[in-house]
């Protein structure tokens, strides 16, 4: 009898010593996880009231501004009117579609160079002449988006000494008034944005082709396939992730687009048919170019550009998730 008691004296010493040393473990890492937790807040606090002072509120205010038909501010008064009147603006309009054209016509020409271009990087064997090279091309991009477009207006100035007028009159051609011509003056700005967007994409694709694997081209040369085949079978299957990516980029970089510095106001796009979105959001903020200020107005096209936004970033996923799998 007394041994079973010594016994379960011994079991129950044991269980109440291993849950002391459960909570004294428990205790002594506590401290650690709190300060991990603490140096990782300390990291994202600032980052969260960034992204909710400067997007979720002023998006509120966007929103609010959109639906609201009272002609005094401090007055509230739910309507969707606002959106009828921009869409029955003619200007509006011509600048969504002006939007539209832009994207299509830049983003698929961007993207065919920046291949082009992206290709021959990859395939310079000199380490110093590639770096050189990949800085010339990057070079734009960290340009001010405003000094590229000041430059773009003074080549393509209407003067007879003009950059492009001096250029064409070798050739015996008259000067062109390039940005008061509405048949030439989208064309630069279509040239503008391209050149713009170009050394991002020609960064982001030198990548994707460095980190192809040379030993699929070695198999498929001694398989006697052609250099076209190769970029269709190898090449562009190996970069489709990276396409998929900038597409989606170029694509929302392209409804953001403005083409400021081209023109010194709305007005003067207007005038040569090359305004877009965000140009005429801008001039109902700021009210420059003879134009009124109105909030509403702006507020219920910036929503609009937003969904534009977000259903094409939605359909890109889609298409590049079943690419995706169709090539890995």
């Amino acid at each position: 009898m007394n041994n079973l008691n010594n016994r379960k004296k011994q079991n129950f010493n044991l269980k109440f010593a291993n849950l002391n040393q459960k909570w004294a473990t428990k205790n002594h890492r506590s401290p650690k996880r709190f300060d991990k937790f603490y140096t990782q807040a300390i990291w994202v606090i600032p980052g969260m009231l960034f992204i909710t002072i400067f997007i979720f509120i002023a998006l509120f205010f966007v929103i609010q501004n959109a639906v609201n038909g009272a002609t005094n501010q401090s007055e509230f008064q739910f309507t969707f009117w606002n959106f009828k009147v921009i869409f029955s603006d003619q200007t509006f309009t011509k600048a969504l579609s002006n939007t539209f054209l832009f994207a299509l016509i830049a983003i698929p020409i961007g993207l065919v160079l920046s291949v082009a271009i992206a290709r021959c990087l990859s395939m310079l064997l000199n380490q110093r002449f590639f770096s050189f090279m990949q800085g010339l091309f990057f070079l734009p991009y960290v340009t001010s988006t405003l000094a590229i477009s000041l430059s773009f207006a003074v080549m393509f100035s209407g003067a007879k000494t003009g950059i492009m007028n001096s250029i064409i009159s070798l050739f015996g051609a008259d000067p062109v008034a390039w940005l008061a011509n509405p048949k030439t003056a989208f064309a630069v700005v279509i040239f503008n944005g391209i050149w713009i967007m170009l050394p991002f994409q020609i960064i982001m694709l030198t990548t994707g082709f460095m980190r192809i694997d040379r030993q699929y081209y070695a198999a498929a040369s001694i398989d006697g396939m052609s250099k076209l085949r190769q970029f269709w079978k190898i090449t562009l299957p190996q970069l489709t992730p990276t396409l998929m990516y900038l597409i989606t980029m170029i694509f929302i970089w392209s409804f953001q687009y403005v083409p400021m510095g081209l023109f010194e106001n709305e007005t003067k796009a207007e005038a040569v048919n090359a305004q877009t979105i965000v140009f005429w959001i801008y001039e109902r903020i700021t009210g420059q170019g003879s134009k009124i200020i109105s909030y509403s107005k702006a507020g219920a096209a910036s929503l609009i550009l937003m969904f534009i936004i977000l259903i094409i970033t939605i359909i890109n996923r889609v298409i590049s998730n079943k690419l995706w799998k169709k090539f890995s």
